[in-house]
């Protein structure tokens, strides 16, 4: 695992945020005001700290922005392959997180694990689901058919669309 970085271990991080944002300090006079409360920390390993935080927000802002349409998605159409699609999504998005685990600063690494394994059980769950429902639906349509209520052209165009 790679080293931590000095702003990270002495959880300096925001600090520099607000004396970088609010206070609108350089990177310079932070570094003189935490060198005077005792941190030894450089210039470069400030900006470093304040840069990794800037692409961590910008990448949760984005992952914020793609979830909330993925939600109003599957508002407007509420049925399984929308919901399949979501965990999917997210899905991919954990793994993304994960993908680079030694950057990531968490206390259980069991947490990720755990989320990654529910994640992966629901989307299963929901395949067998949609699957589930497929059959049923196939079964009314046959039964529509031999009843003279569906036309053998439209079921025969589902089949070969859901390969049943």
């Amino acid at each position: 695992m790679p080293r931590r970085s000095k702003a990270t271990l002495n959880d300096l991080i925001n600090r520099i945020i607000y004396l970088y944002e609010k206070e609108k300090l350089t990177f310079k006079q932070i570094e003189s005001i935490l060198r005077a409360e005792g941190y030894d920390i450089s210039k470069s390993s400030i900006h470093r700290a304040y840069k990794s935080y800037q692409e961590s927000a910008e990448l949760y802002k984005r992952m914020s922005q793609e979830i909330k349409a993925l939600i109003e998605a599957v508002k407007e159409n509420p049925t399984t392959d929308a919901i399949e699609a979501g965990v999917a999504y997210l899905s991919t998005k954990v793994l993304q997180l994960v993908k680079d685990i030694e950057k990531m600063d968490f206390d259980d690494p069991l947490d990720v694990i755990t989320a990654v394994e529910k994640l992966g059980r629901t989307a299963e769950r929901l395949t067998r689901f949609r699957e589930e429902r497929e059959r049923e639906a196939m079964k009314i349509l046959k039964k529509g058919a031999e009843e003279g209520k569906v036309d053998p052209e439209i079921l025969k165009k589902i089949q070969e669309l859901y390969g049943a």
